[in-house]
């Protein structure tokens, strides 16, 4: 009878058994069933067609405004791959419709970079005017935009009518569509404007030697002379690239442009 009974309490203990050790108070038990996932980062490499969407790597203590006077200016491997056709003036897929990926980048070094949201070229054709007058045309928008807010740069990005031999800088596997700059002779304190183009085409040569094709002064007869650079003595005018430079090659530059603007912000 007494070994019935040590058998049944036995069997007793088997089953019970499970449910007495789930009850222990075991630590971080909960986790015991699956591995602890760790957090996925997104990396930007310089040799991506475009940056991450990651935001800024750098506290933004920087604000530019980015204008695009000659709105409609095109690049062809960029028109032919999107409609099929080459043209150096598209209203689409124009260095306008380049402005958000400029902004990542830029956006990238902690620069807080705004554009002008004005397709100016089609202003200045509803305003009946030619392309000579959009200059005219685009000044009333930015005296606007800078009586509203305080810029440490502004940046008229215009493309270059110079073929591919003119504008392309090939380093190792990796080409570039070169810059250059123009400043206007013929207003009073151009030279504000002209120390800003010349010290950020040294920052760019420095970071990528031949990447800038050195700084143009402009005046005299067939030439605006000015080109809104009067308003302010931080506003220059890029020429990024030719009429015959990829979006690859473009956004390569663009890598670089952002890192020398930078350079140039946090020197100053």
């Amino acid at each position: 009878m007494n070994n019935i009974k040590g058998f049944i309490l036995f069997l007793s203990l088997l089953f019970l058994m499970p449910i007495i050790i789930g009850q222990l108070p075991f630590p971080n038990n909960e986790h015991l069933s699956a591995p602890v996932q760790k957090e996925q980062k997104l990396v930007y490499a310089s040799t991506n067609p475009s940056p991450s969407p990651n935001l800024a790597t750098t506290p933004i203590e920087k604000r530019i405004l980015l204008v695009f006077t000659h709105s409609h200016e095109s690049y062809k491997p960029i028109v032919k791959a999107n409609s099929g056709t080459e043209a150096n003036y598209d209203e689409q897929f124009n260095i306008f419709s380049l402005r958000q990926q400029m902004e990542q980048y830029f956006l990238e070094q902690g620069i807080e970079a705004q554009s002008l949201e004005v397709d100016l070229m089609a202003e200045n054709l509803a305003q009946g005017k030619k392309i000579a007058q959009a200059y005219h045309t685009a000044r009333p928008f930015i005296e606007k935009a800078i009586a509203t807010e305080k810029y440490d740069l502004i940046i008229d990005f215009h493309r270059d009518s110079v073929g591919k031999k003119g504008t392309t800088l090939v380093n190792g596997d990796t080409s570039y569509a070169k810059i250059a700059f123009v400043v206007g002779a013929e207003h009073e304190n151009y030279r504000w404007n002209l120390s800003h183009s010349e010290k950020l085409h040294a920052h760019l040569n420095e970071l990528m030697p031949g990447i800038s094709r050195g700084v143009l002064k402009k005046e005299g007869e067939g030439v605006n002379g000015v080109y809104n650079q009067d308003l302010a003595k931080e506003m220059i005018l890029v020429e990024l690239g030719g009429i015959d430079n990829t979006e690859q090659e473009l956004t390569q530059t663009l890598d670089v442009l952002t890192e020398a603007v930078g350079k140039l912000l946090t020197s100053e």
